[in-house]
């Protein structure tokens, strides 16, 4: 099973530099985080460079992560911000299939709902957008897998509600982020258990349980090997991915806005070879849970 790491895990790196860092450090796939000015896939000559540093790098492409401001929103009440999110997304898939990427990774929802809104009209709408991008990604040979967010906020509601409506459309994956999932959550297992048959891609990263910290994995609350039996008896097959970040802890530490459990950031390649190991432990651990 293979491992890979979000470029999330340092934006102040350059693309190249980074992808460099990432093979040295033992990791077979990359994903281009949600921040599209890092990547700059979105033209061609953006897609060029790319393909050229992932083929020095010796890297494959996992999925790349739509972004996530928030009038992106694939369930709004709005026709034209629905549109304007699906015409953004085919863009996001676009460049993933001329990387060979496996996947887009998207958040079904940004930010909060409106007074008087309900979740129902919002899943409604939510399932219209999927339809047509459902089509347009197959029609690529991409994959689409929405995002559990934190259950804490109005997104990670409709997002879940959403996931649910579509539980049996195959042709939707789930990508599971620990992180949100212990989020101001009683029973993370219980939600990642049900989600599990659906899992086709990873956000591997810890958290105290009420922030979005994206931590080092097995430094602090995420219970890792529990997740990954989940996963295993599950038959989860696919890239153990990271997401967590290294650019995020170095920001909230300059900013004088740690989080809990945040330490002092160490040097990128340090944080890389220490994510690796716990990237290949956790794959160990899903195959185990596979033969069981």
């Amino acid at each position: 099973m293979d491992i890979g790491i979000s470029t999330l895990v340092d934006l102040d790196v350059s693309m190249p530099e980074l992808l460099s860092s990432i093979a040295g450090a033992g990791f077979k796939y990359v994903s281009f985080s949600h921040d599209i000015d890092h990547a700059d896939y979105h033209l061609p000559r953006g897609r060029e460079l790319l393909r050229q540093w992932l083929d020095k790098a010796s890297l494959k492409l996992n999925y790349i992560h739509a972004p996530i401001q928030r009038y992106y929103d694939l369930t709004s009440l709005d026709t034209q911000v629905r549109r304007a999110t699906i015409e953004v997304l085919k863009i996001v898939i676009d460049a993933c299939t001329a990387l060979d990427g496996q996947a887009v990774v998207m958040h079904l929802m940004n930010g909060h709902m409106a007074e008087g809104e309900s979740v129902g009209p919002r899943v409604a709408a939510g399932v219209e957008s999927l339809k047509e991008l459902l089509d347009y990604a197959g029609q690529r040979e991409v994959r689409l897998d929405g995002e559990n967010l934190p259950l804490n906020i109005d997104c990670g509601v409709v997002s879940l509600a959403l996931l649910r409506a579509t539980a049996d459309w195959p042709e939707l994956g789930v990508c599971l982020d620990t992180c949100h999932a212990y989020i101001d959550n009683d029973e993370p297992l219980k939600l990642i258990a049900e989600l599990a048959p659906r899992i086709r891609a990873t956000h591997f990263s810890d958290t105290l349980g009420v922030y979005d910290s994206h931590l080092l994995l097995g430094d602090v609350m995420v219970d890792f090997p529990a997740v990954a039996h989940e996963l295993g008896t599950a038959g989860f097959d696919g890239i153990v991915d990271l997401e967590c970040s290294l650019w995020m802890l170095r920001n909230r530490v300059k900013r004088n806005s740690e989080h809990p459990g945040d330490t002092v950031p160490p040097s990128t390649d340090h944080y890389l070879e220490r994510a690796a190991e716990v990237a290949s432990q956790i794959a160990e651990d899903i195959e185990n849970a596979r033969k069981q």
